[in-house]
């Protein structure tokens, strides 16, 4: 039970990285506006933290919104995580 709990957990940060991946790369794959609007729905929830926490700390620049991109690296991070515990736990 333990196992598929971190294996689901795996999927779902890896489906969360590949929509913040999505979400990036958005203008050179032009995109139309209503799949726009829908990445720009699902990762709203996920970016309103990070800009805060961005906003109030040294990596506050004005012409570049990095938050997408710790996003990814948190997300990149939880995933590893997720593989290392999934991997301990069959021993």
């Amino acid at each position: 039970m333990y196992q598929y709990l971190l294996y689901c957990f795996n999927i779902f940060f890896l489906v969360l990285e590949v929509i913040v991946l999505v979400y990036l790369v958005q203008d050179l794959l032009r995109l139309g506006p209503k799949v726009r609007y829908f990445l720009l729905m699902l990762i709203s929830p996920m970016l309103f933290p990070m800009r805060n926490l961005v906003k109030h700390s040294i990596l506050n620049t004005f012409s570049m919104d990095l938050s997408p991109y710790i996003l990814l690296i948190i997300l990149a991070y939880l995933e590893r995580v997720c593989t290392y515990l999934q991997m301990y736990a069959a021993v």
